[in-house]
């Protein structure tokens, strides 16, 4: 199962690595924004330095009707493409078509 999931730019500083940007957008996985703690654990773990949350932040949710993933823009819960609302909650591991 995969806890966390997105893209990290890191950075090397006196000797010791560290997280300048973290964000959750991984098209293959669509992770929640729940997901920091499973990242700032890993992060934890690996012993580099990090932000205190994800510094980009991606919604992901599933359209009830067609059953594409949309990304959340502006906190707009609405498909372009079918004009069907979406969901507020995280609902991107559910089947698509």
């Amino acid at each position: 199962m995969v806890l966390g999931a997105g893209e990290a730019g890191f950075r090397e500083g006196s000797g010791r690595w560290a997280v300048d940007e973290v964000g959750n957008q991984s098209t293959d996985y669509c992770p929640d924004v729940s997901s920091w703690p499973a990242v700032a654990g890993a992060l934890d773990q690996a012993r580099v330095v990090r932000p205190s949350g994800f510094t980009h932040e991606v919604l992901f949710r599933r359209c009830p009707s067609c059953r594409q993933l949309n990304i959340v823009r502006e906190e707009d819960f609405v498909r372009v493409f079918c004009d069907e609302a979406l969901p507020q909650g995280w609902n991107a591991d559910r089947p698509g078509p």
